[in-house]
């Protein structure tokens, strides 16, 4: 635990981060540039306490949260829901990494469990760390003189004080308002609305404060479940013929959904014009999420396989990189068929969200078996884990880059003589407006309509955002609407909008 001014230190930064939370996002119109305004108030938290307990974070520490606030800026930068969710999640993963081992270095040498352990261990030390905080005020005895000699203030008497006091008069008060109709009409009086005002913003800064205190104790010591758990110095472990059983069945099953499944697999658009009663959509939905899942399954397999396999001669160490080699060339089957459904139905009927982030997994998910097998399966397994980890930072942010949205709307826009979803298309993030704007001309008649009258609704004329929510891509798409609204106008006047009135 540590020391009294590290504590009053703690909960001072803990509540400035609490206070910011409330001041960015309190009656603000949404998440936008207060997201990494946010997470750079962490940042600040944490080098205040860390600096206060004698001890700054090392330079992958640093790296990590600067990485976390850079994503958080997709918040003021892109607008697609699925880009933001990727950015928060990544943010809140970087800044767990930095926490993990007390802001020290470790990244370059963790392990797989490492890294699975990082995240969740902070969430729980968000949670249930400040409870350590109640104890210590609760279980120190009160010295007013040692206090004040050390900090100026009696923090635990202050603190110790406040949690007394704050149930009593809860109760108390709910007790009086109850019995005395004049006393609750005093204080309703008195308090009014204003009391429900900040009766909201003390909840938030009340529930970001103890979460922040949570994640500033954890940085403090660090997350590692494993130094606050009686866990077993041990592990389990599993010899040639469990594993050998375990991956050959799997290995089997591959290759026999392989070739009973070959024909379909990689039938494409010849199979499905020449199958009775196969759609498009039936080729392209029926088991490709299990195909994906599947893919994705297969790597925990793997790594899960390798850390409990304990070989006794030379012969059975080759076991499992024969039997891994083998499921990640089988593996590469199923992908190719997954990606091979998605292109179908793509071809058929366009690009959507779905369809552009399941390629993008897939893909990942091949990268990251071939590098397992470079690392794992040679006998390289502490070289798998950064690199993995360092490839979905780079693709969270190369998505921010590459602008989905916008993609989607240039690639259905530009095909010819296929049906045009204009209401599909309008309903993207404010990152695509530009670009259906720029594209329309080139839409069927009904389409144009569809896409004109939709942005026009949508994005013209709307009150300005609360500067905390500021967001480019919606103030690009603001101004883009307002800039070619004759044109769209325009559209809407066709004789395809007529028919659809």
């Amino acid at each position: 635990m540590t020391s009294r001014i590290d504590r009053s230190t703690l909960i001072g930064a803990a509540a400035f981060v609490g206070l910011s939370t409330d001041l960015l996002f309190n009656g603000s119109d949404g998440p936008g540039l207060n997201a990494p305004l946010f997470f750079a108030s962490v940042a600040i938290g944490v080098l205040v306490v860390t600096r206060s307990a004698g001890h700054r974070p090392r330079r992958e520490a640093l790296a990590w949260m600067a990485a976390g606030v850079l994503l958080a800026f997709s918040f003021a930068f892109r607008a697609a829901p699925p880009l933001l969710f990727s950015a928060f999640v990544t943010a809140a993963a970087a800044f767990a990494f930095a926490a993990y081992r007390g802001g020290a270095n470790w990244h370059a040498r963790g392990t797989v469990s490492d890294f699975a352990e990082a995240v969740p261990a902070s969430a729980l030390h968000c949670l249930f760390g400040p409870f350590r905080l109640v104890v210590a005020a609760f279980s120190e005895p009160s010295d007013p003189d040692d206090a004040e000699e050390r900090t100026g203030v009696p923090v635990a008497a202050v603190v110790r004080g406040l949690l007394i006091a704050l149930p009593l008069l809860v109760v108390f008060g709910a007790l009086f308002a109850s019995a005395d109709r004049f006393f609750a009409d005093a204080v309703g009086t008195m308090l009014g609305r204003a009391a429900e005002e900040w009766a909201g913003h003390l909840i938030v800064v009340l529930i970001f404060s103890w979460l922040a205190a949570g994640f500033l104790l954890g940085f403090l010591d660090g997350t590692r479940v494993r130094e606050r758990l009686p866990l077993p110095s041990s592990r389990p472990t599993l010899g040639p013929v469990e594993v050998g059983i375990a991956l050959g069945a799997v290995n089997l099953l591959f290759a026999a959904f392989v070739l009973v499944q070959f024909r379909y697999l990689f039938g494409g658009a010849t199979l499905v014009e020449s199958t009775p009663g196969l759609t498009y959509a039936d080729h392209a939905r029926e088991g490709f999420g299990q195909l994906a899942f599947a893919a994705a399954l297969v790597l925990p397999l793997l790594l899960a396989a390798d850390w409990l396999f304990r070989p006794g001669t030379d012969g059975p160490r080759r076991l499992v990189p024969a039997l891994g080699w083998t499921l990640l060339g089988l593996l590469g089957v199923v992908v190719a068929s997954a990606v091979q459904r998605v292109r179908v139905y793509q071809d058929a009927y366009g690009l959507t969200e779905s369809r552009f982030y399941a390629l993008v997994f897939l893909g990942w998910i091949a990268l990251a078996a071939l590098w397992l097998g470079l690392t794992v399966l040679r006998g390289r397994r502490e070289r798998f884990a950064p690199v993995a980890l360092l490839s979905v930072v780079a693709m969270v942010g190369g998505l921010q880059i590459a602008n989905p949205d916008a993609r989607i709307a240039s690639y259905n826009l530009s095909r010819t003589g296929i049906e045009v979803d204009g209401a599909f298309l309008a309903s993207l993030s404010a990152d695509a407006v530009p670009t259906l704007i720029e594209r329309l001309p080139a839409a069927p008649l009904e389409a144009q309509c569809t896409i004109a009258r939709r942005l026009l609704d949508r994005w013209l004329d709307r009150e300005p955002l609360d500067g905390r929510s500021w967001n480019a891509s919606v103030a690009r798409a603001r101004r883009a609407v307002a800039g070619a609204s004759a044109a769209l106008q325009s559209a809407t006047a066709a004789g395809a909008c007529d028919a659809q009135r």
